[in-house]
């Protein structure tokens, strides 16, 4: 059984998502965005999860809290934003959530095994396409800066200070540097 101390990080930003599938990228450009555009203070750690079909059991118990950045279908417009408690999300699980390379496992599995869950939210978007490319659907590139805002002030809400770079990458080459 996993245990961790109580000297559990503060905030870590978790992006789980796949770059090879279109708009299952948006959470990987979104950390990656937020990493070359801001700074923290406190510090946040910004987890790139991406497809390693890793285990994120250990990330979710070396925080008190976890944002995950991620995907969703459900019914609605590609595009639309959500930020989602936990208790609320946990009601999307699927068969494939019942595995530790599931956000949705990971938390079963922790919580199976008696330890502490930390406090995690979702910050999906509704993808247009997930084929097999790189890049985002121009129905998920107008929402991003809605995206990245709803991310930064859930942030300050909690009391981080955000400040941006003077010196700011596009979406456009974030996406373009995940492709070379």
């Amino acid at each position: 059984m996993l245990k961790f101390g109580m000297n559990k990080k503060q905030l870590a930003i978790l992006s789980v998502g796949n770059v090879l599938h279109k708009d299952e990228g948006i959470a990987l450009y979104a950390s990656k965005y937020l990493e070359s555009n801001y700074s923290f203070h406190p510090g946040v750690d910004i987890i790139h999860g991406g497809v390693e079909k890793m285990s994120l059991v250990n990330i979710f118990m070396e925080y008190q809290e976890v944002i995950v950045l991620d995907v969703i279908g459900i019914e609605d417009t590609p595009g639309s934003i959500y930020q989602f408690p936990m208790s609320t999300f946990r009601g999307f699980s699927t068969d494939e959530d019942d595995n530790e390379k599931s956000v949705l496992g990971c938390l079963n599995l922790i919580e199976k095994q008696g330890n502490t869950l930390p406090k995690v939210s979702l910050f999906a978007i509704i993808p247009d396409t997930i084929e097999p490319k790189v890049g985002l659907s121009d129905s998920i590139l107008k929402p991003f800066d809605a995206y990245i805002l709803m991310i930064t002030k859930a942030l300050e809400d909690k009391g981080f200070n955000c400040i941006a770079k003077t010196e700011k990458q596009t979406i456009e080459s974030v996406v373009a540097s995940f492709s070379s």
